[in-house]
């Protein structure tokens, strides 16, 4: 008998630029594998995810199936907590104690906290996410008690399965309260240790952050039909829970719009015409009983002012170059959000993205950490206010470049474009080599 139809909430588009980024990722990085899970925070619906692997045996769908401690990206999770319990205020700062801290774990034993960058002076909450200081993030944790921080991340949806369509999901790692060690676990929880989460469930938390402070269900079906084309389902946001309130997730929002500023850890994130917000996370792999290797991530939110996306980007054990995930994870999500501001057809809505223009880098880097930033409207394609004055531009060359290639490539150089076709580009009018005006139209001929 003909069966049901089932329409996936996946943007193809969007679907390609994911795996073909994690793959060219895992290849330049000398990863082990990854994942990258692309949310709408509005509607829950998953756009793309992608895993692969590239030791082991066979393929896995790991940003389901496979939890990770989520190291820095994690630091949200406990500053969400403080700031809805009223335990912080923009005020109140801890010492960065020059990059080493000895907590006393027990009458007998201590731990050595440690920073990558050392901060001998005092960090407020929002400059300690924007640095990503452990150290200040594990005296931060000490205001809360065992309980309150549990909360928090199961309230984010850690330690549960988020329930999407999708068998064998994992509900990741979250000990109960009474498993805790009062000073060492609250400090590894607020560094993003001693708890698991699978890509999905960290997509799934920030979308809760960019959805107002409402955690919603993720989800993979958009639709279900009859064969007949009569509608039988038809998906609907399904929110889980409030997790903080729209005043906690509007100052979220403003640290992690720090966090891609000059001065945070992921400026290689930066978009020339938008603002993006987001996250890194570093953390040492526990493989075979020991840490060894790391984790590099970026958990990103863009466009800032309204977010439309929530992109996760994990990779596994980066073994050339860095492995921090401001390095790694970062500059692939702005990779990945360039090619998808290239690309004609995508859920992404263009119009929304007009009306909600970027503040300019210039300004943002000397933003403080709590101020409200003015806002500076800038068209896009960009275009200087006096076009006759504009210094001109050349054409690139971008003949037998993909299509997604040559708009990229042309967008970049502030000039508009008109696709005629598809597949390579043949020619170019005008031609390569031209000069042209910021935002002229350069249309697109291609091999078909």
């Amino acid at each position: 008998m003909p069966g049901n139809d089932a329409w996936l909430t996946l943007d193809y588009t969007l679907q390609d630029i994911a795996e073909r980024a994690l793959e060219g990722a895992l290849h330049d990085l000398g990863a082990e594998g990854g994942d990258i899970v692309v949310l709408d925070p509005r509607s829950g619906e998953v756009l793309a995810i992608a895993s692969r692997q590239t030791t082991g045996v066979g393929a896995r769908p790991t940003a389901f199936t496979d939890p990770f401690e989520p190291g820095s990206t994690a630091k949200l999770f406990t500053a969400a907590a403080l700031l809805r319990l009223g335990r912080v205020d923009s005020t109140d700062a801890v010492s960065g104690h020059c990059g080493k801290l000895v907590v006393a774990t027990s009458a007998r034993a201590t731990w050595t906290i440690t920073d990558s960058h050392e901060e001998c002076g005092e960090l407020t909450l929002s400059e300690a996410i924007t640095v990503s200081s452990n150290i200040a993030m594990a005296q931060f944790s000490q205001r809360l008690n065992v309980t309150e921080q549990y909360t928090a991340l199961r309230d984010f949806g850690f330690g549960s399965p988020t329930g999407i369509e999708f068998p064998s999901e994992s509900r990741g790692a979250l000990k109960p309260p009474e498993q805790w060690q009062a000073t060492y676990t609250r400090a590894s929880a607020a560094m993003g240790y001693e708890f698991g989460v699978t890509a999905l469930q960290l997509a799934s938390a920030y979308g809760a952050i960019a959805n107002d402070g409402v955690l919603l269900a993720p989800t993979l079906v958009r639709e279900v039909r009859a064969h007949d084309g009569r509608l039988l389902y038809q998906h609907q946001p399904e929110p889980v829970r409030r997790v903080v309130p729209s005043s906690v997730a509007a100052t979220l929002m403003r640290y992690m719009r720090q966090v891609v500023s000059t001065e945070g850890t992921a400026r290689g994130a930066q978009l020339a015409n938008y603002e993006v917000a987001g996250k890194t996370g570093t953390a040492r792999r526990f493989i075979d009983g020991r840490y060894q290797g790391y984790t590099a991530s970026f958990a990103a939110l863009f466009p800032a002012d309204d977010p439309q996306l929530v992109i996760v980007v994990k990779i596994n054990n980066p073994t050339k170059g860095s492995y921090y995930g401001g390095a790694t994870a970062a500059p692939l999500t702005k990779q990945m959000l360039e090619r998808m501001l290239a690309a004609r057809n995508t859920t992404l809505d263009f119009k929304r993205l007009h009306d909600t223009e970027p503040v300019p880098l210039a300004i943002r880097e000397v933003r403080p950490p709590d101020a409200v930033a003015p806002v500076t409207r800038v068209a896009w394609p960009y275009r200087d206010r006096d076009t006759s004055a504009a210094t001109p531009v050349t054409v690139p060359e971008v003949t037998g470049q993909g299509v997604r290639e040559a708009v990229l490539a042309l967008h970049r150089t502030r000039l508009r474009v008109a696709v005629h076709g598809t597949g390579l580009v043949a020619r170019t009018s005008p031609a390569a080599g031209t000069a042209a005006d910021p935002g002229t139209t350069v249309h697109l001929w291609t091999s078909e």
